[in-house]
């Protein structure tokens, strides 16, 4: 792979794809929605190009690019991933717009592969579908991601472009600033603050920000047509991946593990091929939990 379009380049995940890409000696065009936005820890990376699109224009990304020798796109951007944009029906139905008109770009600027960042919660609605369960109004986030992936997929099979679904489980590191879950735990932990919890007993999976861009970034260039991707670590029950931030955050802190009611939806992760990405791309997880974590906490102590 010798060039590549990310959108969404300057989020969480998409600053480390970048930089990973630029590593490995990638041309990497960055589409990042306006020039108000922060692109600090991307604007130095050796060799990148940002272009500004706001994703409702995604059906013009061709004009704005004159290459047309791109070998992949990853479609990262995607408004309200967490917050209370993820229960607002308007905002996740652009989404899905812009996915397919994304699509449609990437075949006019000759890519070859296009791969779509997915989310596991997409199995909670399927779970919540085999129940008389009421689903939860930010279930409107995952319902779309489903969509924009079926639609995406189908659109990329009439174009001829190899269409590879990136199923990310929970992706955490230094760089994050969302309200997440082990973002929000640490920054709480240095604080001194109590954390409250469910009990922890459902199966969770994390993996760390470095190891995630470079599958991503394998997937770019080894991943097949139609399949979906697996991108976590080693699930585990939930209350053992906070044990272990507690103790190396805080050792002394006391976490209120079952403080909080569990009414969401258990996943077995056995819907996930977790060897598909080793088998297809040689790729796998390097760095652990525990060391992951560490690399946060220290992250967050000097000031972000």
């Amino acid at each position: 792979m010798k060039k590549a379009i990310v959108t969404g380049a300057n989020g969480f995940v998409g600053t480390a794809l970048c930089a990973e890409l630029s590593g490995s000696g990638v041309q990497v065009i960055a589409v990042i929605k306006d020039k108000q936005e922060d692109i600090s820890r991307i604007k130095d990376i050796q060799g990148i190009r940002i272009v500004y699109c706001e994703l409702s224009d995604f059906k013009n990304l061709s004009e704005l690019i004159p290459d047309r020798d791109v070998d992949t796109m990853y479609h990262l951007a995607w408004v309200g991933t967490a917050g209370p944009l993820r229960g607002n029906s308007e905002v996740q139905t652009d989404n899905i717009r812009y996915s397919c008109d994304a699509v449609r770009a990437s075949k006019q600027l000759g890519c070859k592969r296009f791969v779509f960042a997915s989310s596991i919660m997409e199995y909670e609605v399927e779970a919540v579908m085999r129940t008389e369960k009421a689903p939860n109004i930010n279930m409107i986030y995952s319902v779309a991601k489903i969509a924009a992936d079926y639609m995406s997929r189908a659109i990329a099979g009439s174009l001829g472009v190899s269409y590879v679904r990136a199923l990310i489980s929970n992706i955490y590191g230094a760089g994050e600033k969302s309200p997440r879950l082990i973002n929000t735990s640490i920054r709480k932990l240095l604080s001194g603050e109590h954390c409250a919890f469910s009990a922890g007993e459902q199966m969770y999976d994390f993996i760390y920000i470095t190891d995630a861009a470079k599958i991503f970034a394998g997937l770019g260039e080894h991943g097949k047509a139609d399949k979906t991707y697996y991108i976590g670590s080693k699930p585990r029950k939930l209350k053992e991946y906070l044990i272990e931030m507690k103790d190396t955050v805080a050792p002394d802190a006391e976490l209120g593990l079952g403080e909080i009611p569990f009414d969401g939806v258990s996943l077995s992760y056995d819907e996930f091929d977790i060897s598909a990405v080793y088998t297809d791309t040689g790729i796998k997880p390097e760095v652990s939990f525990k060391e992951g974590i560490a690399k946060t906490a220290e992250w967050i102590k000097e000031g972000n």
